[in-house]
């Protein structure tokens, strides 16, 4: 007879939840560029992972450590990002909702119209991207994964996330300089 790991109870999954939903929808926005899909592929990912728990089945057990559980959410988050943009190819989505995009929640000295224009600014040079360097962005730089941990999400290696990372700093930069050069500064052709 096996001995079954010890399930995560209802409240310990709500705590987990807690912790992770907002740095997750930043995450999974931050792909898919879309408000409403953004929420849906959140809920999705933690439906999965409530599965999991109701099921005893690692990584959502009482023994399993907090880091864990962190790789398997953004995993699966990641993958069900990238499923949904493969699917965005075939058929055109439109929000239901017409909300904007995901913006961080962040507290600065800039005035609420600075923010707003930096944040579109910064998610329109993302949107340039492809999804795996933002995804490398997103993980390494703002969710603060090791390198190892993003090789692990992503199902890369350690090096690559490094090199992606490195290119993906680069290409945003110039998309980002390049948008934001004035009328009277770019060059005549």
């Amino acid at each position: 007879m096996s001995h079954r790991p010890a399930a995560l109870t209802q409240d310990e999954f709500a705590a987990l939840v807690a912790r992770y939903q907002q740095r997750m929808h930043l995450f999974v926005g931050g792909l898919v560029h879309h408000a409403e899909q953004t929420r849906d592929l959140v809920q999705d990912t933690f439906y999965d992972a409530w599965r999991m728990a109701q099921a005893g089945r690692p990584p959502f057990t009482r023994q399993a450590t907090e880091a864990e559980q962190a790789r398997w959410l953004w995993r699966v988050a990641y993958h069900n990002a990238i499923d949904a943009l493969r699917r965005r190819r075939l058929l055109h989505w439109e929000p239901l909702d017409g909300i904007g995009d995901v913006t961080a929640d962040h507290q600065s000295a800039w005035s609420f119209e600075d923010q707003v224009v930096e944040g579109d600014a910064l998610g329109a040079a993302l949107a340039q991207l492809a999804p795996e360097d933002v995804a490398c962005l997103l993980l390494r730089v703002v969710q603060g994964f090791s390198a190892a941990e993003v090789a692990e999400i992503t199902g890369s290696t350690p090096a690559n996330v490094t090199k992606r990372l490195s290119r993906a700093k680069q290409r945003l930069r110039a998309v980002y300089q390049h948008q934001n050069v004035q009328p009277e500064e770019q060059p005549h052709r």
